[in-house]
Formats: C-alpha cells, structure tokens, sequence
C-alpha cells in the first residue's frame, strides 16, 4: 500500500490544452455576463415599481414582461463586457474568466497585454457579434443595435453570420477567432491565477446572475404557458 500510495503521490496531472482553458474561460464569462443582465433588470425592475407606486398604472406582469426589462439587462451585460472582457483584458490581459483558469490575452508579437485601447476594441467586437447573435433568436428580443439603428439598416443574414462567427470557433475550439485577428492577439498560459476566496465570491456571483435568468425566462413561460395549445396523440 506505501509503495502506492507513494506511486500516486507523485503521479504528473495532465496539463489542460489552452483551447480547452479558454471554453472554460468564456463559459465562466458567460456566468458573469448573466449576473451583469440580472442587476441591469432588477435596476429597470426597482424603477418601474418606484414609478407605479407614484401614480402610473403597472403591475408585476406589465414590469416582469416589458421589453424594457430585458433591454435594460442586454445594456447591463454588453458594459459588463466591454469592461471585462476589453478594458480589463486589455490592460492587465486576462478578464475575470480567463483569470481563473490560467490563460491571458497578449499582443502576438510582444507577448504582452494590448493596452486599453486595443482591448476595449477587441471587447466591442465581441459585444457587437453577440448583440446580432442575440437578434438572431426568434423571440424579438430589443437588443441594443436594433433600437440604436434604423430599420432599414436591420439585415437579418447578418445577426446569423454574427451567430456562426461567435459560436463556431468555440464549438471547434479554433484557436484565433475574428477578436484575435482584428485586434492581433493570442491566448497564452499565464503564470496568475484567482485565489480561493475571490473564486467563492465569483461562484456566487455567478449562481446569482443564472437564478436571475432562470427567474426571468419562468416568469415568461408561466404567464404564457395557458396560450401554448399542443396537439392531442389522439
């Protein structure tokens, strides 16, 4: 049993693939883009019930329902990510998700973080590829682009090759995705990692953000759920 013991004490750990660190990475961002919507609806939320008690006509289900409400939530995610996953990644290379598993965003000659600028640009690239993907869906959802620009500039072949560019990479794990190419960066390891006590504060952060989410998408389904009329088997 000691000679085993011993065998399994010193047995090397198998080194994760950088590509495999950031689908971890993005799912974690995902988490926190996710809280960053809950604030951004409960703010929308707290406002419209302070408003109502003043005197305009609203109740649970006109607020919980509104457009407002998810459009206020998109606006609250898309800065959190122009922040994280730009400003912050830019300036000291890595936002919080990447953070946590070891990995950095670097100039791909330099090997050293881009900056603000460049970061922040990489950032809008992201933002702007998920607010069309978002589009895409067949919800009409109020995403940011389609309030902020005419009608006439909506193109719906491109919220579905914003949708390809986004999620194809990381369903094949491409290594240089349209953010790297435009920006000139890469992911590499990175020598920091989060400690245990900011990765419990993250952790519930992030059950916050997807009990936010799932309580928004129960509230829809429970208020249209006795207009769903499915077929009979018989």
């Amino acid at each position: 049993m000691d000679e085993i013991d011993e065998i399994d004490e010193f047995e090397e750990i198998p080194i994760r693939p950088v590509r495999e660190l950031r689908r971890a990475a993005l799912g974690q961002d995902a988490l926190l883009f996710c809280a960053a919507f809950t604030l951004g609806a409960i703010a929308f939320g707290i406002v419209a019930a302070v408003t109502s008690a003043l005197g305009e006509t609203s109740d649970f289900w006109t607020i919980s329902l509104s457009d407002d409400l998810v459009f206020s939530g998109l606006i609250a995610g898309e800065l959190f990510l122009l922040w994280n996953n730009g400003y912050r990644q830019g300036v000291r290379g890595h936002s919080i998700g990447k953070h946590r598993e070891g990995i950095e965003v670097v100039d791909r000659k330099t090997r050293e973080p881009t900056g603000a600028l460049r970061g922040l640009l990489r950032g809008l690239i992201v933002a702007v590829l998920l607010d069309l993907s978002i589009a895409a869906l067949p919800l009409g959802l109020p995403t940011v682009l389609r309030r902020a620009t005419p009608e006439s500039w909506h193109v719906g072949g491109a919220t579905y090759l914003a949708l390809a560019l986004l999620l194809v990479p990381v369903v094949l794990s491409i290594d240089r995705r349209l953010a790297d190419w435009v920006s000139g960066t890469v992911v590499v390891r990175a020598d920091t990692h989060t400690s245990a006590s900011h990765r419990r504060i993250v952790s519930l952060i992030e059950l916050i953000g997807v009990a936010g989410v799932l309580g928004l998408a129960i509230t829809h389904i429970v208020f249209f759920a006795p207009l769903l009329r499915f077929p009979t088997l018989l």
